[in-house]
């Protein structure tokens, strides 16, 4: 006898392994903006400070004002991928979780099937041995 829930145990684990790949790929572009965020800190870091003129004072602070700008967005969007990246592996844990519990009911059905024909094939064994015997008892007498 086949697993009742084998179609279910299939679609679980095709919702199993897309919470995965959601999972990596968020955990990828969280990585990528924690790294563009570095890298607008390394450069804002390195903006030079030598001021000649006023206009030279007029541009660095755009400059330093666009800079911070940009990157409360980046760290914004950092954050936000982050949280994604914990939402993306919350959901593959609980696509797991179900998938694996799906796996042990399989199991306890396979053992229970198994046991069930050993079971009948045990005592089919016995209803051999005990006709066998009946005869043998017949053709001594």
């Amino acid at each position: 006898m086949t697993f009742p829930l084998s179609g279910l145990l299939r679609v679980r684990g095709v919702q199993e392994r897309a919470a995965a790949e959601s999972s990596s790929l968020a955990r990828s572009e969280a990585v990528a903006a924690e790294t563009a965020v570095e890298q607008a800190e390394s450069s804002l870091s390195e903006v030079t400070t030598a001021i000649d003129d006023a206009a030279t004072l007029l541009a660095l602070a755009a400059a330093r004002s666009s800079g911070q700008a940009a990157l409360a967005d980046l760290r914004t969007l950092a954050r936000l991928r982050r949280e994604a990246a914990e939402a993306a592996s919350a959901a593959h844990v609980e696509a797991r979780r179900e998938l694996k519990g799906l796996e042990r009911l399989e199991a306890a059905h396979l053992e229970s099937e198994l046991a069930r024909e050993r079971r009948a094939e045990q005592s089919t064994l016995d209803e051999m041995a005990v006709v066998r015997a009946a005869r043998d008892e017949g053709s001594a007498a």
